[in-house]
């Protein structure tokens, strides 16, 4: 005995044209019908429970038909459950779907729907260096309780003019959790502690700890304060310059952002007029790292950022060029433009090495003073590095020296300079060197 009533199957079979149906025939079709949909319904449930639902949606038997080849039916969705009623035809009962009853008038006079929007997309930043930007993309608390409270105490319409008028953005505070801010201390003490195994380990995980993005901005900021404050304490400004060191080497960090940041305490080693407390202390070697630490800067980011490199060689050569200012910036500048490469002091500083010499060097290696007396004997000999580089560069694709003439040693005197040349020449006579050095001088 079938689920299904023979009756029903004739009923079917009448709609679809097929009269006089035996009751043979629409019992064994019964049976059949009653199978195929026992089937089904295996198969839908299954759809069902690998979904994680307890309830058989269409979408369920659309896929066991799909999978049993047999079109899907078209017509139905997942909403409400729908209503049946009740009618009889030739003494049976039949149930079917009641339809809605739709007033064509009532349909004609509402206004037309809105045109939908066309499908877009928009790309925004939702952090940079763990800080979440303040753009209309990212609302933050602070904007969901003032647009509550916006909503609740219905402002007049003359504050909501002078309020569209304000553009006001919300502050982004930066939250750091408890370990880093423990480490930051840690960190920042160590650098400045008196242990050198202590600081060899903070350098290091300066250089090495991949997890550092939140806390660069900070470690920016205290090396710019410490230099700041401490801009005659020898030990301060080195453990600062080396602790930027660590930074700029830790290949796990995006240091471009803090770069306007970081180059002020560094140009500050560089040409400051006096890092240190007295003068016979050896700040000489404190503006050489200064300097190197300068050109790992341009030589890392110059291609990323073309301005960086022409910026600082402006500020190093308006210091050297400028007579009012001591010779140690002269010094810091000369050094600092001499380790941008041959190229940079070749068009940069050579043609200025007479004048700086007759206006400057000469005085001071004349003067009773012996500390202004030695810090002309380091300027002379930057520039004696420098134009030695310069002769050097140029010797190299020579295939064989020969001696420079007196008439050569004459003009390579006038075109250096007496102060300059005579060095010059007591270390170099050959006149690959000679022509190189005047070349650049001219």
């Amino acid at each position: 005995m079938s689920v299904f009533p023979k009756e029903t199957i004739k009923n079917i079979g009448e709609s679809l044209g097929v009269a006089h149906l035996k009751d043979e025939v629409a019992s064994a079709l019964a049976q059949d019908v009653e199978y195929r949909v026992h089937e089904l319904i295996q198969e839908a449930t299954k759809f069902m429970r690998h979904s994680k639902r307890s309830k058989l949606h269409v979408d369920d038997i659309n896929a066991a038909l799909c999978v049993k080849n047999v079109e899907p039916l078209y017509g139905y969705t997942c909403g409400e459950t729908p209503l049946f009623r009740k009618t009889l035809v030739n003494g049976n009962e039949v149930y079917f779907a009641e339809d809605e009853e739709v007033d064509f008038e009532t349909i004609l006079s509402k206004p037309l729907p809105k045109i939908p929007l066309d499908t877009s997309f928009t790309a925004h930043w939702l952090a940079i260096e763990g800080v979440q930007p303040a753009i209309p993309q990212n609302p933050t608390p602070n904007d969901a309780k003032a647009d509550l409270l916006t909503k609740r105490a219905k402002p007049s319409a003359a504050i909501h003019t002078m309020s569209a008028e304000v553009d006001v953005k919300p502050l982004v505070k930066h939250v750091l959790s408890k370990e880093l801010q423990m480490y930051f201390e840690r960190i920042t003490e160590a650098v400045s502690s008196t242990d050198e195994r202590l600081q060899s380990q903070a350098f290091e995980s300066l250089r090495m700890d991949p997890g550092l993005h939140q806390l660069l901005p900070y470690f920016v900021q205290h090396i710019h304060k410490k230099v700041t404050q401490n801009h005659k304490q020898l030990e301060v400004l080195e453990s600062m310059l080396s602790m930027s060191h660590a930074l700029l080497n830790n290949k796990h960090l995006f240091v471009e952002p803090y770069l306007h940041q970081l180059i002020p305490p560094i140009l500050s080693c560089l040409v400051g007029k006096s890092i240190c407390e007295s003068p016979s202390e050896d700040h000489w070697t404190t503006r050489h790292r200064a300097a190197s630490l300068m050109t790992l800067i341009c030589h890392q980011f110059g291609n990323a950022y073309h301005t960086l490199q022409p910026r600082i060689t402006k500020s190093l050569l308006r210091a050297l060029l400028d007579p009012a200012r001591p010779l140690t910036t002269h010094y810091g500048a000369m050094i600092g433009l001499d380790q941008l490469g041959v190229q940079v002091t070749r068009v940069l500083v050579a043609p200025h090495i007479k004048f700086y010499a007759e206006t400057c060097l000469r005085t001071a290696l004349a003067s009773s003073s012996p500390i202004r007396k030695m810090e002309a004997l380091k300027c002379r000999d930057a520039l004696m590095t420098v134009m030695e580089r310069i002769a050097l560069h140029a010797t190299t694709s020579a295939t064989s020296a020969t001696s420079a003439t007196e008439e050569q040693k004459h003009l390579f005197l006038e075109a250096v300079g007496e102060v300059l040349g005579q060095s010059f020449l007591e270390k170099h006579t050959t006149q690959q060197s000679l022509e190189a050095v005047m070349e650049a001088c001219t």
